[in-house]
C-alpha cells in the first residue's frame, strides 16, 4: 500500500480504536476530536487539509511491519499507541512552553484551560497503553506484550529524561553538541520507538530488530534536528505556531548550540549574553538570528540531518535488512529528509505533508 492509503487506514483504525474505548466525559470526547481535527466526536473527517499532523510515527510502524512481512495490519495496534502516546506529549508540551497554537489552531490549553488539558493528555495516555493489550491474544509466539508494554514505557521515560535537560538547558549553554543529538533523540524517540514495536510483532528475528531500532533512532535523531531548524528558519504556518519561539523560551536546540560553538571568542560571549537575556526584545532576536547566520547555523544544521539521514538510508540497504522489502521506508525517509545538502535552508523538507 502507498503511505497515504497507509495513513487513511490507520486514521479510520484510530477513530475506530479511541470510539472502542467509550469515554464517558463529554468535554473529554470534544477535547479528542478537537485535537485530532475531527469534524466531530462522531465524524472522524478532518475540516481542512493536513489538519491532523504529519502522522510520521505511525507511518513508520506500518511501513516496517510491510517491508517485514508484506502486510501493514499487524503493527496497527503499535502504530495507534505510539500516535496517542505522541499526543499526549505534545498536549503537555504546548503547556510547559505555554506554546499558544498547535497546528494552526489553539492549543487545547488555550482553548479548555490548563486543568482540562492536563486531564485529557493523561485519558489520551491511558487509552494510548491500552492499545497494546491488543496483542494478549496474538497467535505469533514470538509477540510478547509484556515487552511491548516495556518497549513503549523506556520510550516513555526517555522522552522525560530529555524534557527534563531541555529545562535545565534554559540556563545553560556549555553542552556539547553529541548531549544536544541526545537530546534530540529523546525528544523523538516515539519514532523509534515505532518501528521497534512494529518489528518485534513482524519478526522474532533479533538481527532485523536490532538494525531497524538503529534505523529508528538515526531518522528518530533526524526528524528532531529538522525539526529545531524549522523553528528558526522555516514557515510559521507549516509549523503550525510563530517562529523564533524556541529563542524566546531559552531552548538550546541544536542550531543555537552549533551556532554558538561556531562563533569566535567575543561572538560566543555576546550570543551567550543575548540568549540569558530574560525577556530577548525584537532587536535582540534580531541579532541573535544575525549572529546563527553568520556562523552558518542554518547550513551546520541542513548537513547533520542530512548526514543521520543518508546514514539511516545505509543502514535499510546493509544486512539483514537489504533482503527485506524496504523500498517504502527508503522513499519515506528521502521524502523527510531529501534536499538537504549544502546551508540553503529548506522550508519544507522533500514537500511532504507527512
Amino acid at each position: 500500500m502507498t503511505p497515504d492509503a497507509l495513513l487513511d487506514h490507520f486514521d479510520q483504525e484510530l477513530f475506530a480504536f479511541l470510539h472502542r474505548a467509550q469515554p464517558q466525559s463529554e468535554t473529554f470526547r470534544r477535547m479528542v476530536a478537537d485535537h485530532m481535527a475531527w469534524r466531530s466526536w462522531d465524524d472522524g473527517s478532518p475540516p481542512a487539509p493536513n489538519a491532523r499532523g504529519k502522522r510520521v510515527r505511525p507511518l513508520l510502524a506500518l511501513l516496517t511491519a510491510q517491508a517485514i512481512t508484506g502486510d501493514h495490519r499487524g503493527a496497527m495496534p503499535a502504530a495507534i499507541a505510539v500516535q496517542l502516546v505522541h499526543d499526549f506529549s505534545i498536549i503537555l508540551d504546548d503547556i510547559m512552553d505555554r506554546d499558544r497554537m498547535r497546528r494552526n489552531r489553539p492549543a487545547l490549553w488555550v482553548r479548555y484551560g490548563t486543568g482540562h488539558a492536563m486531564t485529557a493528555a493523561a485519558g489520551i495516555y491511558v487509552i494510548g497503553l491500552d492499545a497494546l493489550q491488543d496483542y494478549l491474544d496474538a497467535r505469533s509466539p514470538h509477540v510478547e506484550p509484556r515487552g511491548l508494554t516495556r518497549t513503549l514505557l523506556d520510550s516513555c521515560l526517555e522522552m522525560a529524561d530529555a524534557q527534563h535537560l531541555d529545562l535545565d538547558w534554559e540556563k545553560r549553554l556549555d553542552m556539547t553538541l553529541g548531549q544536544v543529538r541526545e537530546v534530540a533523540l529523546g525528544r523523538s524517540c516515539l519514532i523509534r520507538c515505532g518501528v521497534e514495536l512494529a518489528a518485534a510483532v513482524s519478526t522474532p528475528d533479533p538481527e532485523v530488530r536490532s538494525a531497524l531500532r538503529e534505523f529508528g533512532a538515526l531518522v528518530a535523531t533526524a526528524f528532531s534536528l529538522i525539526d529545531d531548524h524549522r523553528g528558526l528558519w522555516g514557515s510559521a504556518e507549516r509549523n503550525g505556531k510563530p517562529l523564533l519561539s524556541d529563542i524566546r523560551q531559552h531552548k538550546k536546540t541544536y542550531p543555537i548550540v552549533v551556532g554558538h560553538l561556531r562563533c569566535d571568542p567575543a561572538g560566543r560571549r555576546r550570543l551567550h549574553a543575548l540568549l540569558a537575556r530574560p525577556e530577548p526584545s525584537d532587536p535582540e532576536i534580531t541579532e541573535i538570528m544575525a549572529m546563527l547566520d553568520g556562523a552558518d547555523a542554518s547550513g551546520a544544521t541542513l548537513r547533520e540531518v542530512a548526514r543521520l539521514s543518508e546514514l539511516a538510508v545505509e543502514r535499510l540497504c546493509r544486512p539483514p535488512l537489504a533482503s527485506l522489502e524496504v523500498a517504502g521506508l527508503v522513499e519515506l525517509t528521502e521524502s523527510l529528509f531529501g534536499g538537504l545538502a549544502g546551508s540553503s535552508p529548506v522550508p519544507s523538507p522533500g514537500g511532504s505533508t507527512w
